[in-house]
């Protein structure tokens, strides 16, 4: 369905698996969602430079 929000908790397991150096392909077959979605986020936390401490605030 298209722009369904997906889980604050998978928002945060996206920045913390990709900190790590996961790639963009392996972190949306674990988390079940489609790598587009994983590189929205992943812009969305370059872009504006958030750090791990404001992405889990």
């Amino acid at each position: 369905m298209a722009n369904k929000q997906i889980e604050m908790r998978k928002v945060k397991k996206i920045f913390k698996l990709y900190s790590a150096g996961v790639s963009k392909r392996r972190i949306s077959s674990q988390l079940g969602i489609s790598r587009n979605t994983v590189s929205k986020y992943i812009a969305f936390f370059q872009r504006y430079q958030l750090t791990s401490y404001e992405v889990e605030a």
